[in-house]
């Protein structure tokens, strides 16, 4: 009976992962498409990377961008576009799709080096990559996520083999990645006590490696590095935000990681510990869900740790016949629950595979709007006539500025949350539209309309209505040309 509980959980995983494959080639098929919130943020800081320019610039100039993360997946995707000359996202998600990967690799590997046994290490990596849909979401996009889950899975195979050295240069990697990533790092150094010399070397490693890269950074950025990284990205708590995903994470996670807070009564077999403070550090992040913004991507860590930690359970149970079928049968529980999330990208593959093979005419481009989690479709024509527009673009949509080839100038949400916060000042962005800086403005709704639901404040909208007059409006959005 264990063996055909097996094989359905490997028919499943292996089922999934196709789907895998099928949305990451999706996703890599489209370079100028926006699939997230953010992806287009990350890309133009990329360009700027890639054009030698610098991040981190002083929030009271154009451009008016604020670098939420730390510099190492700007400096790769930046450094790579730069050879291969490719400008979409193709380039980062490429990078966060083989992060992930070979994340995976190394959750594999660390399984298989503490039970002897690669069949737990294939059963680790697959249940990661595809318990939940997080990993399937967030591993092709341009985005930090992946890179810095990557660097901490290898930093915890590292860190269980005994190489605490050279997994300390993996998690400060990891913190310049994103900064929050932190479970790892305090894990391992619980997991290294009492052994104070090894403790002070990878603490030294990790706390010296890491301060003196952020000294850098303020020395390098006048200043302004830990006002992007820090003081601008404390988003205020959104009690409705962490309801909806709470609930989403409960929906998808609950059954496995209370199973894996249930593996706890096993005894802790030889090099399992920092794998399970690593699953308990995971765990004490989840009230970071009520931070605005949050989305499921702050619970890849606590995916990948869990994965690990019934992974490790189910190889402990399979010695014990009368608990062989408790492994199985969890796993393929919470492989279940995650059924209908695959049906709807098995849809949505299809759809991607018919227009491969049959192009529609016209074609469509995919952008975030600010309408839910329905994406915008706009005419590819339209993009293309906003690439050839001479002058500054000012649009309250991140993702059409970066698919016509042009920097953003000014990311209308994000600084109107750190404006509602008392973070930033809007009167630089008023200056440079009384001054008729943009020479073509394009927003996704009507500066005649309501200001609520929209990006501006009722400043900008007034500043916009004193400078620019109404020029028409196309696919959807309304465009405004300086006023004579």
């Amino acid at each position: 009976m264990a063996a055909t509980l097996w094989a359905l959980v490997a028919g499943i995983i292996a089922m999934y992962l196709v789907l895998f494959a099928l949305s990451a080639a999706g996703r890599l098929a489209r370079p100028i498409e926006e699939f997230t919130y953010g992806e287009s943020w990350l890309l133009d800081g990329a360009r700027r990377v890639a054009r030698g320019e610098g991040l981190y610039s002083p929030p009271d100039q154009l451009p008016f961008m604020h670098i939420a993360y730390g510099p190492l997946y700007y400096a790769i995707v930046g450094g790579l576009q730069r050879v291969v000359g490719d400008t979409g996202y193709t380039v980062g998600r490429g990078v966060s799709l083989l992060a992930t990967l070979i994340g995976g690799v190394a959750l594999a590997w660390s399984m298989r080096r503490l039970t002897n046994r690669w069949s737990v290490g294939l059963l680790a990596a697959g249940f990661f990559l595809t318990q939940n849909l997080t990993a399937l979401l967030w591993a092709p996009l341009h985005r930090v996520d992946a890179l810095a889950l990557g660097l901490t899975l290898v930093g915890l195979a590292l860190a269980t083999a005994g190489r605490v050295s050279l997994a300390g240069v993996l998690f400060v990697l990891a913190i310049l990645t994103k900064q929050t990533y932190l479970a790892a790092p305090v894990a391992v150094a619980l997991a290294l006590w009492p052994c104070r010399a090894r403790l002070s070397r990878f603490g030294a490693i990790v706390v010296g490696g890491g301060g003196l890269a952020v000294a850098v950074a303020q020395w390098l950025t006048g200043g302004w590095f830990l006002w992007h990284t820090v003081i601008g990205n404390r988003n205020e708590p959104d009690l409705v935000t962490f309801a909806a995903l709470m609930g989403s994470f409960l929906q998808y996670n609950g059954v496995p990681v209370l199973a894996a807070l249930a593996a706890f009564a096993l005894p802790a077999a030889p090099g399992e510990r920092p794998w399970r403070v690593y699953f308990l550090a995971c765990l004490l992040t989840l009230p970071s869900l009520a931070k605005l913004g949050a989305s499921s991507n702050y619970w890849l860590e606590l995916s990948a740790a869990t994965a690990a930690v019934l992974a490790l359970a189910s190889h402990r149970l399979a010695a014990w016949a009368h608990a062989r079928l408790i492994g199985p049968t969890v796993i393929a529980g919470s492989l279940f629950i995650a059924m209908p999330g695959y049906q709807a990208v098995a849809v949505e593959a299809a759809a991607n595979v018919t227009e491969a093979l049959q192009p529609p005419s016209p074609h469509y481009l995919s952008l975030v709007g600010d309408s839910g989690a329905t994406p915008l479709r706009v005419d590819a024509s339209f993009v293309d006539w906003i690439a050839q527009q001479t002058g500054d673009l000012l649009t309250d949509n991140s993702g059409l500025a970066v698919a016509a080839g042009k920097p953003i100038e000014f990311e209308f949400q994000i600084f109107q949350l750190l404006e509602a916060e008392g973070q930033w000042s809007e009167q630089p962005i008023l200056d440079a539209i009384i001054a008729r800086h943009f020479s073509l403005v394009a927003l996704m709704h009507s500066l005649d309309g309501p200001v609520d639901g929209t990006r501006w404040t009722p400043a900008l909208r007034a500043a916009l209505r004193a400078a620019y007059v109404p020029d028409g409006e196309q696919a959807g959005f309304w465009l405004y040309r300086p006023r004579p």
